[in-house]
């Protein structure tokens, strides 16, 4: 039986090499059968995996050794766009049928105030911080059928929701404070190319939920299910693990 990964890292950065280091020795082969890259790769992907962060808003981006000769898979800059364009601006380009800021901003009832989702997650934690229904829904139930993707071809989110906690912490000599924590689950995660960028943006919209709301920035725990690398990152893979095929 292989069993989901338990990772508890310091930074972003850790997290990813700790999980790329544990992929090919916790990881099954699934030849993709729909999706990226359906009938043209295969993944290795984690039967499940569990991470916390303790300090997600330092050491964001990957370092990759000097003399490897393969770049990091992010940049603060990018992470920095990925914020702005993809977690805060609900507005889609022309080959766009979504992205994750139309359903983080997306527009209330009427009756709510013509507030989004995000302006109702930070009133509920402004008003209750002490609550369990703090979640930003990406997903909804029709994007199974109707999320299709330019290619004419269903992808619905790979992030499904965005789940935020306030847990009173005693820090001495301040004696308790109330920290932020955030929970993110994605069915399906690009362990190489996405994650670093992913939680680094998640970090940011928790760093800014943080100040609006009055509460000191803390952990972050992600969750997948499909958390994977792809046939052709492979090899970098292996080259930044130092593990060469055939070596333990």
């Amino acid at each position: 039986m292989i069993l989901p990964i338990v990772i508890n890292a310091k930074t972003i950065s850790d997290a990813w090499f700790q999980l790329l280091f544990n992929i090919f020795d916790n990881s099954y082969t699934q030849h993709i059968q729909s999706g990226s890259f359906e009938k043209e790769q295969y993944r290795l992907q984690y039967p499940g995996a569990a991470i916390s962060i303790e300090f997600p808003h330092l050491d964001m981006v990957p370092i990759i050794p000097e003399g490897l000769g393969i770049p990091s898979p992010t940049s603060q800059e990018t992470i920095e766009n990925y914020f702005a364009n993809y977690i805060m601006d609900p507005g889609l380009a022309e080959n766009e049928t979504y992205k994750y800021a139309s359903r983080i901003k997306k527009q209330m009832p009427s009756w709510a105030y013509q507030k989004t989702q995000l302006d109702m997650i930070i009133g509920i934690l402004k008003r209750t911080p002490m609550t369990n229904q703090a979640v930003l829904e990406i997903a909804t139930p029709t994007d199974i059928v109707d999320c299709v993707g330019n290619d004419g071809k269903l992808d619905p989110p790979c992030l499904r929701l965005i789940d935020f906690k306030v847990l009173p912490m005693n820090f001495e000599p301040m004696g308790t404070v109330m920290v932020l924590t955030m929970s993110v689950y994605f069915r399906s995660w690009d362990l190489w190319a996405g994650l670093p960028t992913n939680l680094g943006g998640l970090e940011l919209l928790k760093q800014y939920v943080a100040d609006e709301c009055g509460l000191v920035n803390g952990p972050m725990y992600a969750y997948s299910s499909g958390l994977h690398i792809y046939g052709y990152q492979e090899d970098i893979a292996r080259i930044r693990t130092f593990k060469r095929l055939g070596v333990k």
